[in-house]
């Protein structure tokens, strides 16, 4: 039996829902599934709460050889699932997509202080006026 990670459509008309599930590759598109594996909502504004996957059973099912459609496909990638024997780069987790954003602004803070910084000392003054400060945020950092 060749098993599919797939979409299963849900919701009413011009308001798709899908399921994700692990399906037998012969069944309907709306079948029954082996297994359900999470839900994707295209229409939801907030993209943490567009997709929600059982990431553990999804690496189960991949682990064991079941190939997930293209579009299945692409959603695993973009919430940092790799997939086994594809040449295409995983995508970050929600999880390293905070701690990365996080660390740019600490590296940008840092680095609009240290402009300042250079700033006084090359000035030779104590403190920069607010025009000053605004013009080397301008100049780049």
């Amino acid at each position: 039996m060749a098993v599919r990670l797939r979409l299963k459509r849900l919701g009413r008309k011009n308001r798709a829902f899908f399921r994700l599930a692990a399906f037998d590759s012969r069944t309907r598109r709306d079948g029954r599934a082996i297994e359900e594996l999470g839900h994707y909502d295209p229409h939801m504004a907030d993209e943490s709460k567009k997709y929600s996957l059982n990431r553990e059973r999804i690496e189960y099912w991949l682990s064991v050889g079941a190939k997930p459609s293209d579009t299945v496909g692409s959603i695993l990638l973009q919430n940092g699932i790799a997939i086994p024997g594809s040449q295409k780069k995983r995508g970050l987790t929600p999880e390293e997509r905070v701690v990365r954003e996080v660390e740019r602004e600490e590296k940008k803070k840092k680095s609009v202080l240290a402009k300042q910084i250079k700033a006084v000392q090359q000035q030779g003054k104590a403190k920069l006026t607010k025009k000053e400060m605004r013009e080397a945020k301008k100049a780049g950092g």
